[in-house]
């Protein structure tokens, strides 16, 4: 979250906190047995927002230095997770030691962040042939219709032309982060999994999405509603996994 738009986040940190669904224990799984996380790992993370990551990476046994620009998500994540180091600054304007982690982690972060400047910083920052894992979560699996996702699909129906950015792959996409050749791809993988929600939940949600407003959140809240005040949302999620090049 490293832009001003990123900062949508920062004025709803309590909401974010609450709101937003953890991400699956597979993604963990798959970053440990990788040798990304865990057995004192010394990880970068990008974006911590409120924490959701974080945790898991300590709990995992890694030695976490987490960046967040925003104040109020800095202080919730300093707050849940008092085993990482938080610092409260974007990647942008980070001043990071040479050579001092094994990997650097984003969760549903890196497209806040302007690549051109952050993956040179990444680069130097990390040890030769350092990691990078990239992950976020896709809300609504394109392949899984439901009732509730048509509501969803009348809602941002009604945007303007322009406005509707369906159908696009999840950025940053591998091809953005192997640009400029500090990185190469190891492998891309993904995970479906879906969660249940109240009216509550979605209402709470959706409020948390940037390119929603309070009207279609509050819409889709009545969606929920309309079909029996619980639903079962499907979705993914889409983890990049790269390594650092070594200068010729």
């Amino acid at each position: 979250m490293a832009i001003v738009h990123g900062m949508h986040f920062e004025h709803m940190a309590t909401e974010y906190a609450g709101a937003r669904p953890p991400y699956p224990d597979a993604i963990f799984d798959s970053l440990e047995q990788a040798g990304v996380i865990g057995g004192d790992r010394e990880v970068l993370e990008i974006g911590a927002g409120s924490g959701l990551a974080t945790e898991q990476l300590v709990r995992r046994g890694s030695r976490v230095v987490s960046l967040e620009p925003g104040e109020r998500l800095a202080a919730l994540t300093r707050a849940a997770v008092p085993g990482a180091e938080v610092v409260t600054t974007r990647l942008e304007d980070a001043q990071l030691p040479d050579h001092a982690f094994d990997s650097v982690v984003a969760a549903t972060s890196l497209h806040w962040v302007d690549l051109s400047i952050g993956l040179p910083q990444l680069h130097a920052a990390l040890r030769p042939r350092g990691w990078m894992a990239v992950w976020r979560t896709v809300f609504g699996d394109e392949s899984v219709r439901t009732p509730f996702r048509d509501r969803v699909a009348q809602i941002v129906s009604q945007r303007e032309p322009g406005e509707v950015d369906s159908g696009r792959e999840p950025r940053p996409t591998m091809r953005e982060l192997v640009a400029g050749g500090w990185f190469e791809s190891v492998r891309t993988e993904t995970w479906s999994w879906s969660v249940d929600l109240s009216t509550d939940q979605v209402r709470r949600l959706f409020t948390t999405f940037s390119d929603w407003t309070a009207a279609e959140a509050e819409a889709a809240a009545q969606a929920a509603d309309d079909l029996g005040g619980r639903v079962t949302e499907h979705y993914r999620s889409v983890l990049h996994l790269l390594r650092s090049t070594v200068p010729e």
